[in-house]
């Protein structure tokens, strides 16, 4: 009995461990905003994922000097994570 045990375990164990072939990227978007002036507090977020796999987004944070730092990005394939950084002196809370 334990041997038939440790040989179902094994099998399970190799069957879902191997990847999952064929399946396409579902398309999404989220976004999300956080803003407390009493605070000094923003940052937010937004993203797309097309059927395709492409993500495109953007993401920005008011940094303690007073600058909002603006980061958009996407990732397509094999060109991976590419960013474009920004930076602006206007106050998001403003």
């Amino acid at each position: 009995m334990y041997k038939l045990a440790l040989i179902l375990t094994v099998l399970v164990y190799f069957v879902a461990g191997r990847p999952q072939g064929g399946e396409q990227p579902e398309p999404y978007e989220y976004q999300y905003e956080v803003k407390d002036p009493e605070k000094e507090l923003f940052f937010d977020k937004n993203e797309i994922g097309d059927a395709a796999g492409k993500v495109t987004g953007k993401y920005s944070v008011w940094l303690p000097d007073g600058r909002l730092m603006t980061v958009e990005y996407s990732v397509n394939g094999e060109s991976g994570y590419v960013p474009k950084v920004s930076f602006d002196t206007t106050n998001p809370l403003g």
